[in-house]
This record gives structure tokens, C-alpha cells and sequence, in this order.
């Protein structure tokens, strides 16, 4: 489950899926946790979808995937959530690919890979999503390295280990990326860190 340390008091509360009392958190197994600008938290569980997490309330707001529902979330497994600089929500699946989320209509596009399309996603293995300072969106994959997309087009751009060129990334599974003061992007993989010069 989820556990909250209350500071003053010194002690952990437990939030815990209770399948009769559909305001709990839908899945025990939590995989992200992610502060919007607004102060609502959002949960990421590894097979329960995502939950929104109501304070006041103490509930917990669900989004799964359903099948008949094109503008649902793509898969019930969350590793990676972040918001962007319009206030835009990305939510990263492991293997349901790229989910931004349109609050006013409380619908999810979709973006997915596909082979047959060069400018999709290389995988649709999300574990790290994060924007740098030019407003480039990067997207860690499991398995299909990084990727970028400028947020007003759907286009990607692949970014991959190839054992012939040294400079290219160490490793295709990438589980963090930073960007430091510099502009520097450092990219953390299963075969080491990266940086990548920008410039």
C-alpha cells in the first residue's frame, strides 16, 4: 500500500486497496508517486492504474483501462508520471506506452509504438519522462532507449545504443534522466550514466 509519515507525530498512516469501498486505493503494489503544481498527488500502481488522491477527503480517484472505452488509460501498469510546464499529465505504462492525460475532459491519448512508423515510440516500456529547459519532452523506455518530443507535435525522436559508435547511449533501458544547470542531460541506464551534450 500506500504509507504517509506524519512528522509531527512520528508515525506512518497506511492507505490499503479495500475492494469494498471504492474510494481506496485501487492496487497495494505502488510503482510512482508525483506532486502536480496544483498539490494534488497522483499514484502510479503496477496493475491498478492510477489514482488521484483527494486530501481532504482522504479518496482516492481510479483510472483503469477498459477495453470498450478508447479514451481510457492504455494499460493498468504505471511507472512513470510528470507533469509539464502547460500543466499537461504524462503517464508512463509498462507496456501500454505514452498516456497524456486531458483533465478538463478526463479522457487519455494514447501514443504507442509501431514499428511501421519511424516517428512513433521505439517501446511502449515507459519508465522515466522528463522536460528540459527547451521544452523537449524525453522518454525513457525499457528495452527501446530515449526518445524526445517537442509537446506540440506527436513526432519522436529515437535515441539508442549502437556498439559501433562510442558516443551513443550505453545501454536501450533507461530508468532516470536529469537535466543540470548547465543543459547538460544526464540519462541513467542498466549499462551505466550518460550525458548527452545538447549542443
Amino acid at each position: 500500500g500506500l504509507n504517509r509519515y506524519d512528522s509531527a507525530a512520528e508515525q506512518f498512516i497506511c492507505y490499503k486497496y479495500d475492494p469494498d469501498n471504492p474510494g481506496s486505493i485501487s492496487s497495494n503494489s505502488i510503482k510512482s508517486i508525483y506532486e502536480d503544481k496544483s498539490g494534488t498527488l497522483w499514484i502510479g500502481t503496477d496493475g491498478g492504474g492510477l489514482n488521484r488522491f483527494d486530501r481532504e477527503k482522504k479518496k482516492f480517484t481510479s483510472y483503469k483501462n477498459d477495453l470498450n472505452n478508447p479514451g481510457s488509460l492504455s494499460n493498468n501498469r504505471i511507472y512513470s508520471i510528470y507533469e509539464d510546464r502547460s500543466g499537461a499529465l504524462w503517464i508512463g505504462t509498462e507496456g501500454g506506452g505514452l498516456n497524456r492525460f486531458d483533465r478538463e475532459n478526463e479522457k487519455f491519448i494514447c501514443f504507442q509504438a509501431d514499428l511501421s512508423d519511424p516517428g512513433s515510440l521505439s517501446s511502449n516500456r515507459i519508465y522515466s519522462i522528463y522536460e528540459d529547459r527547451s521544452g523537449v519532452l524525453w522518454i525513457g523506455t525499457r528495452g527501446g532507449g530515449i526518445n524526445n518530443i517537442y509537446i506540440k507535435s506527436k513526432e519522436f525522436i529515437h535515441f539508442q545504443a549502437d556498439p559501433n559508435d562510442p558516443n551513443s547511449l550505453s545501454n536501450n533501458s533507461i530508468w532516470s534522466i536529469y537535466e543540470d544547470k548547465s543543459g547538460m542531460l544526464w540519462v541513467g541506464t542498466l549499462g551505466g550514466l550518460n550525458r548527452f551534450d545538447q549542443n
